[in-house]
């Protein structure tokens, strides 16, 4: 894949909150100035590979081929764990060996990765790949350099959000995402019933958040096409106490309430 000659475009993601993104940057624009960087997230969940995958997933989509996706939620650094160079649909995503670049990879063609030699990593911190390997590397990348001369084609660690099952006259899905209005994204893509019942509360399928009552929860199709439970003009995560990862029980409600 040849990136194209104008200023390449760098998105990037962690759960590293507010500091430790400037010094991927800097570390990236020391070696190619005329990079366009982009902020997808630095607010994902400590270690939380999923949330991480999820988002990188739905953001990648919406920018050109030729992007270069620098992802980083690393509960493994320093390990044993590889780095990554993944190529799929004209995109190029750097970062960890476990399963977090896979779904946004996946979700745009047929992915091929490839080791990034540990060498690369020789004398830098071991807690900190994203600057000092990662980042290099995306600039490298930005600089023309060819996914296959970083190390040898491999089979990445992959991922997936499960998939929802049917319990009885209901669904128990897993909270794969949680968003910044409390938003809780969840594992299957279908709303089937008009009315919901979730810890006793009752939920009204919507097209729109404004179509339920004020304070009012309802499931909708999010704008990432994955069913959400929200709250119009309130906080799902609040109402349900419920995080990434947690199991809920969505059961069929009465059509008649």
């Amino acid at each position: 894949m040849q990136i194209p000659s104008d200023r390449p475009i760098i998105t990037l993601l962690s759960d590293f909150g507010s500091l430790y993104p400037a010094e991927m940057k800097g570390a990236i624009l020391s070696r190619t100035k005329d990079a366009i960087l982009v902020d997808i997230a630095h607010d994902i969940p400590p270690q939380n590979i999923r949330a991480g995958a999820f988002a990188l997933m739905v953001a990648a989509r919406h920018f050109p081929e030729g992007t270069i996706h620098l992802a980083v939620v690393d509960p493994g650094v320093g390990t044993h764990r590889l780095g990554l160079v993944v190529e799929s649909g004209g995109h190029l995503f750097v970062g960890p060996d476990n399963g977090l670049l896979i779904p946004a990879a996946r979700s745009l063609g047929d992915p091929a990765a490839w080791m990034i030699d540990p060498k690369l990593a020789e004398g830098t911190a071991p807690t900190f790949h994203g600057r000092d390997v990662f980042a290099p590397a995306v600039a490298m990348l930005a600089s023309g350099a060819k996914a296959e001369s970083f190390g040898p084609k491999v089979e990445p660690v992959d991922l997936d959000f499960g998939e929802a099952r049917r319990s009885g006259d209901g669904i128990e899905a897993e909270v794969i995402y949680v968003d910044g209005f409390g938003n809780l994204v969840l594992n299957f893509w279908e709303i089937p019933w008009d009315r919901w019942v979730v810890s006793g509360r009752s939920l009204a399928r919507a097209r729109t958040y404004a179509e339920a009552e004020e304070d009012e929860p309802l499931i909708t199709i999010g704008s990432h096409e994955f069913a959400e439970i929200a709250v119009n003009g309130g906080s799902a995560r609040d109402l349900f106490d419920l995080s990434p990862g947690d199991r809920v029980l969505l059961e069929r409600g009465n059509c008649s309430e």
